[in-house]
C-alpha cells in the first residue's frame, strides 16, 4: 500500500483525506446543492473543523503533541461520541480517536497510516460525503489535469470527492487567495517563488493512487481558489511538479 509522507498524512488525516477504492459521483453542474443531512450533526462538524483546523496545523514538528491535544483529540472524542453504539462507524471512529492521541503522546503524524487507521478514515469520510449536509463537488484528476470541476461555487459547507484515473498518483491542495491579492493564473503566481505562498491559506487536501477517491470536507469563504498538484511527474523527485503540466484550476466563490 502506498505510504504518504508524514507532513502530508497529517494533513490529509485531518481533512478526513482517504486513499480508499470507492466510487465518487459525478455532477455536471457548474454548482453544486447540499445533501439532506443523515449523518449526526456532530460529525459533519468535526469533519469541516479537522479540515479548518490543519489549516493552522505548525510547521515545527516539537509543536504537534500541543497541537493534537488540543485540536484534534477533542474532534477525534466527537466522532467517536457521535457513533458509540454503531459498530462499524464506531469502531472507526475510536481507531482515528486512538490515532490522534497517539499523535498527541509522540508528535508522529505516522499514526495516521497504518491499515486500520486508512480504513477507518474511508469508513467515516465515505459517511460524510454521503450523508452531510456538504455540497458535493466531484473531481476527477488525470495526467496531468483536473477535470469536471466548476469555475464558480457557491460559499459554505463543501465536500470535494477526487478520483484519481491516471497512472500516476495525484493531490487536489487547496489554497485560497487571501483578500487584496490580485488574481493571476497559478502558474504566474508560483513565478515570485516561496513569497507567493505568503498570499495563499492553505484550506484542503486529498490525496489519492490510481483507481481510488479520496475526500476534503471545507468550509468555502467568497474569494478565488486554486487546486493544485505538487506531485512531481513520474513520482520521483527530480520531475516537474504536476500543475506545471497543466494540473491547476481556479475556482470563484461566492
Amino acid at each position: 500500500m502506498h505510504r504518504i509522507p508524514a507532513r502530508t498524512a497529517l494533513l490529509a488525516g485531518a481533512a478526513l483525506v482517504l486513499t480508499a477504492s470507492l466510487a465518487g459521483c459525478s455532477d455536471d453542474d457548474d454548482t453544486a446543492e447540499a445533501r439532506t443531512v443523515a449523518a449526526p450533526s456532530a460529525v459533519c462538524d468535526a469533519a469541516v473543523d479537522l479540515g479548518a483546523a490543519f489549516g493552522a496545523a505548525p510547521e515545527e514538528p516539537d509543536a504537534f503533541p500541543a497541537f493534537a491535544e488540543d485540536t484534534l483529540v477533542p474532534i477525534g472524542e466527537a466522532f467517536a461520541g457521535a457513533f458509540d453504539g454503531d459498530d462499524e462507524l464506531g469502531a472507526a471512529a475510536s481507531t482515528l480517536a486512538t490515532a490522534f492521541e497517539e499523535i498527541a503522546e509522540t508528535g508522529d503524524p505516522s499514526a495516521l497510516e497504518s491499515d486500520d487507521v486508512v480504513d477507518a478514515q474511508a469508513t467515516l469520510g465515505q459517511k460524510v460525503h454521503d450523508d452531510c449536509d456538504l455540497a458535493p463537488v466531484d473531481v476527477t484528476a488525470v495526467d496531468y489535469a483536473y477535470e469536471g470541476v466548476p469555475t464558480e461555487l457557491r460559499a459554505g459547507r463543501t465536500s470535494f470527492a477526487m478520483t484519481n484515473e491516471g497512472v500516476e498518483e495525484h493531490e487536489m491542495v487547496l489554497f485560497r487567495l487571501n483578500d487584496g491579492v490580485d488574481p493571476v493564473p497559478f502558474p504566474e503566481l508560483m513565478e515570485r517563488g516561496e513569497e507567493a505562498m505568503a498570499d495563499l491559506t492553505f484550506t484542503g487536501v486529498a490525496f489519492g493512487a490510481p483507481g481510488t477517491t479520496s475526500y476534503a470536507a471545507v468550509d468555502l469563504e467568497p474569494g478565488t481558489y486554486y487546486l493544485v498538484c505538487f506531485i512531481p511527474v513520474g513520482g520521483g523527485e527530480d520531475g516537474p511538479p504536476h500543475f506545471m503540466e497543466g494540473m491547476q484550476h481556479t475556482i470563484t466563490v461566492s
